[in-house]
This record gives C-alpha cells, sequence and structure tokens, in this order.
C-alpha cells in the first residue's frame, strides 16, 4: 500500500502524512496506515470554550486552581495535576525523544502522543510583562484561544489563556508580573 495524501474529509485541504487534526479546520483526519475497520472513532473539540466547559476539564479531584507564585502552571484536560515549570527564560512544550540540551516540559505523561503533540511544539518564552508562545512547525498545530497560531510567530500568553497543542487542551496560569 502506497499512500501519498492525507486529505480533510471536512475542509479537503491536503495535510502532512502523519498529521491526525487538519492544519486548516482541526478536523480529525483518517490515519491513512490503519485500516478503517479497526479504528475507533472520537468526538472532534467542542467549540468554542467557555469557563464552564474549562472547568469541565479538571477532574473533580481539583477543588481549586493553584497559580504558582513563580513559573507557570499547565492544567491539562481530564488530569488533576499541573504540569509545572519554574521561571526559566524560554522552554519547549513538548514529548520527550530523550536527552536534550534544551528546556522542555514533557507532555508525554499526559497522553501527549496520542494526543497529537510534536517532539518540539511549541516555544513559551519570558518576557518583559508576562509569557509569549509560538508554535515551532508542529504538524498538528497550535492554537491560543481558538486561533490556529501561525508557525515561528509569537504571541503573548496571557495567565487564564488557553492552549491546545493538536488535541491536547490545557489552561495555563501564572501571576501577573509586578511592572516596573
Amino acid at each position: 500500500m502506497n499512500i501519498s495524501e492525507n486529505i480533510c474529509p471536512a475542509c479537503q485541504t491536503k495535510n502532512e502524512l502523519h498529521a491526525i487534526v487538519c492544519e486548516h479546520c482541526g478536523a480529525t483526519l483518517d490515519d491513512p496506515f490503519i485500516d478503517s475497520a479497526y479504528k475507533t472513532r472520537t468526538a472532534a473539540l467542542e467549540e468554542p470554550l467557555t469557563p464552564e466547559k474549562i472547568s469541565a476539564w479538571l477532574t473533580e479531584e481539583v477543588t481549586e486552581l493553584t497559580v504558582p507564585d513563580s513559573g507557570v502552571a499547565f492544567y491539562v484536560d481530564g488530569h488533576s495535576m499541573p504540569a509545572y515549570i519554574d521561571s526559566q527564560p524560554e522552554f519547549v512544550l513538548g514529548r520527550s525523544a530523550g536527552p536534550t540540551s534544551e528546556m522542555l516540559l514533557d507532555f508525554a505523561p499526559f497522553g501527549g502522543y496520542s494526543l497529537g503533540l510534536s517532539r518540539r511544539h511549541a516555544l513559551i518564552r519570558r518576557t518583559a510583562n508576562g509569557y509569549e508562545v509560538m508554535d515551532l512547525g508542529s504538524v498538528n498545530g497550535t492554537w491560543l484561544d481558538e486561533e490556529k497560531l501561525v508557525p515561528h510567530q509569537p504571541r503573548s500568553l496571557l495567565s487564564g489563556s488557553h492552549l491546545r497543542l493538536g488535541r491536547m487542551r490545557i489552561f495555563v496560569l501564572y501571576k501577573p508580573f509586578a511592572s516596573g
């Protein structure tokens, strides 16, 4: 079997061969390497996000969102404990693939592979007023508050923002920086 295209069933956009969500519309793509008789289909992400839907992401074990004194907390849909990183000038969100020289916040334990995270999916960089996020050319895309990011173009990441990396949904919290 020789597969050469991965066409979105919703918008007909041609995507990279191993993409699992459409780069244009975000629809779930068929995996051309798996016989469709053996697939389990899942529902697409709900749109748009509301505070009620965000709170539903968090399991019942979470009674209060914790905002760290320094650094950033990433609350992943369906997980009670956040992924946390202390104040770093910049770090990558992705999946660990062995030793690396860069600071990586590894989302593999949160189902990163099955949710379409690239090994180097997005970069978070500290700025004078907070943080910014930049998609690193990931196969399955990065969304900030439901707006798809253009790869390699930084966008301001406010505390309380929602990120979507592939199909992984994340709620971002950090304390505001002191003006000065």
